[in-house]
């Protein structure tokens, strides 16, 4: 059937306008699934949508559609309530504007309409809108920089513009799309304004690709669905709005008989509507708004403008003698100049430029099609690196790629609980230095009791090497367990085992490797020289110390050497430990070190150390040119392995 006429259009636009409504739904009921997504999964995994829709449109579905339903009305209800507290609008008769009234007032009448509430904002934007559900509780609300700036002609042109959304019904139906999306932020994550945190976020998809592969593809596609439902509700805001800002610009033309005056007052409005301190996205019911961006609510000025005079031709154009009832100071003031609009074949083009270039219009921001941020983004390629390495030897097998990907040990993750999922995810976070140690809970014990099972930590916890540490400084304990701090036990388990000393953790060349040669004073204080003469001083006052003064010249000799090893091993690498073992050759050295054998024998002088530092020390004497520390050591063993 063809559409004829304005009221054929406007009927027609009703019946899009319904459909694109039926997205705000989808898009709902998408977010809401996402949001229930992981809950669901450890809660009711029999009605969990990651295991089945069957149980979720049964059980959930209903259950979501009555809250949507129960949210949309209250909002509703309050919207007017809402919308003047957001504005901060007042309500105004014409005893307080007079000559706003006298305007608005025979515009209502011939629009068959009860005479609308009339409300003012102390703002020197030019803008104006309508609100309210039904007719009879309707709003019509003007800037205070619309109201000086425009002439009564003008003024009229956009007054006109505002009932006839109330007439057609604008009003109801771009309240209930500002409602919609108000509902769908209530079911979006709020993104963490801290760098930090989103930097740890995209440091954990990494160990997601380790440990569960598919937790990561999970995330990623809950990431795409979230970001397509959020883009489509905005294009779905967009498309409805446009198409009623079209009509009632052509609606208003028919009331008022006056097309230059509503191209001129479009003219005038262009580039100052913008009211500060509105929430973005809230200028949809305002007679301009956003053009492009997440936010973008309506057709730009110059669209609108080439719209009018694509239907009047000339009448838009040639403008007759304006009334202008406003006082002389007002009416000659020069900021409410005409603004120049750009050319017409320019907007044009724009207009038959349909969907796409609206989808477009609303996709920027910071998130990317895919939904996430730039951290995210680098954690996700991270992600997929981490992946293809540790699955390097099954990439020729599909069959090996689906068992890595196999959902399977989702069920038995979430069956956990949220507490126990984010401790065991941090522990491996702890452990790959990701993170920081789980506080209130032991990630050890959850995965000990894991071992020997046939799920994911289970194999993961088999995995791992019986005792050791890795690079970072992870102890990997007898029962399988791991720490990044280790307990006192197992410090003097590792230095009566691997013949070493403990150190804070480091690692070589972690501030830039020096070389053997360089002298003090070249870029800074760090050089082997310095060092090892340091090292020379501590043992010779140990010769030269008076009999009461020894013991603590040796303890100061016990921790220069503790101190140069590792320093001497993080500056200068093996280079650096293998000259330092040729200077402790020297005779000072070897004195130092007798006196401090025949004291360790003394049960008064071990007495007063504590049990790593006699371990250590026994360890000095036993070998005292292959004194190294703990770091070191590992190093030697993971080289000879």
């Amino acid at each position: 059937m063809r559409v004829n006429g304005l009221y054929g259009h406007v009927r027609s636009n009703d019946a899009r306008s319904l459909a694109l409504f039926a997205g705000f739904v989808a898009a709902f009921h998408l977010l809401a699934m996402l949001a229930l997504l992981v809950p669901l999964a450890m809660y009711d995994p029999d009605h969990a949508p990651l295991y089945g829709w069957t149980g979720y449109l049964i059980r959930w579905v209903p259950i979501v559609s009555v809250i949507g339903a129960l949210l949309f009305a209250v909002q509703m209800a309050w919207h007017v309530r809402t919308v003047r507290r957001r504005t901060d609008f007042r309500f105004v008769d014409d005893q307080d504007e007079p000559r706003l009234c006298r305007i608005v007032e025979p515009l209502t009448i011939a629009a068959g309409l009860p005479t609308p509430y009339v409300g003012v904002i102390d703002s020197p934007a030019l803008n104006a809108f309508a609100c309210g559900i039904r007719q009879k509780d309707a709003v019509l609300v003007f800037t205070r920089g619309l109201i000086d700036g425009l002439d009564d002609d003008e003024l009229a042109a956009v007054a006109a513009h505002e009932i006839v959304h109330i007439v057609n019904g604008d009003i109801r139906l771009i309240a209930a799309t500002n409602v919609c999306l108000d509902t769908l932020k209530l079911l979006q994550p709020r993104p963490s304004t801290q760098i930090a945190k989103r930097i740890q976020a995209a440091c954990s998809l990494p160990i997601l690709a380790f440990v569960m592969p598919i937790m990561v593809v999970l995330f990623l596609v809950m990431m795409f669905l979230r970001r397509l439902a959020v883009d489509g509700s905005h294009l779905a805001r967009l498309l409805i709005a446009s198409a009623r800002e079209f009509i009632a610009d052509a609606e208003a033309v028919r009331l008022t008989q006056n097309p230059a005056a509503l191209v001129s007052a479009l003219r005038r409005i262009e580039g100052r509507s913008v009211i500060p301190g509105l929430t973005a996205g809230q200028d949809a019911m305002m007679i301009d708004g956003a053009h492009e961006g997440a936010y973008a609510t309506h057709p730009t000025i110059a669209e609108r403008v080439a719209a009018i005079i694509s239907v009047t031709g000339s009448m838009a154009l040639i403008a007759p003698a304006r009334r202008d009832t406003r006082s002389p100071e007002l009416s000659t003031r020069k900021d409410f100049g005409r603004r120049v609009a750009p050319s017409l074949e320019a907007a044009l083009l724009r207009t038959r430029q349909g969907t796409s270039a609206a989808l477009a219009r609303v996709s920027s921001g910071e998130f990317n099609r895919l939904g996430l941020t730039p951290e995210l983004t680098v954690g996700a390629v991270a992600a997929i690196g981490v992946f293809l390495w540790a699955h390097s030897a099954d990439l020729g097998s599909p069959s090996a790629l689906a068992r890595a990907l196999d959902p399977a040990p989702l069920r038995t993750f979430f069956a956990m609980g949220r507490e126990q999922e984010r401790c065991l995810l941090q522990g491996f976070g702890w452990y790959f230095g990701f993170s920081e140690k789980p506080q209130g809970c032991d990630p050890n014990s959850m995965l000990a009791a894991h071992r020997g099972k046939d799920d994911v930590f289970g194999k993961i916890a088999d995995a791992m090497p019986a005792v050791g540490q890795n690079s970072s400084g992870i102890i990997t304990r007898q029962d399988g367990t791991f720490s990044n701090v280790a307990r006192p036990e197992d410090k003097l388990a590792e230095v009566q085992r691997a013949r070493c000393f403990q150190t804070d953790r480091y690692s070589v060349g972690d501030r830039g490797l020096r070389s053997v040669t360089e002298q003090p004073g070249h870029r800074d204080d760090i050089s082997l020289p310095r060092y090892l003469a340091s090292s020379d001083a501590a043992a010779r006052s140990v010769t030269e110390a008076s009999r009461a003064e020894r013991d603590s010249r040796l303890l100061d000799y016990f921790k220069v050497r503790k101190t140069m090893g590792w320093v001497i091993h993080r500056f200068f690498g093996v280079p650096g430990l293998q000259i330092e073992a040729a200077r402790y050759a020297a005779p000072e050295h070897q004195a130092a070190i007798a006196l401090l054998r025949e004291r360790l024998s003394d049960p008064g002088f071990a007495s007063a150390l504590s049990p790593l530092e006699r371990a250590e020390v026994g360890v000095l004497v036993a070998a005292p040119l292959d004194f190294i520390s703990c770091t070191a050591r590992r190093a030697q063993l993971q080289k000879k392995a």
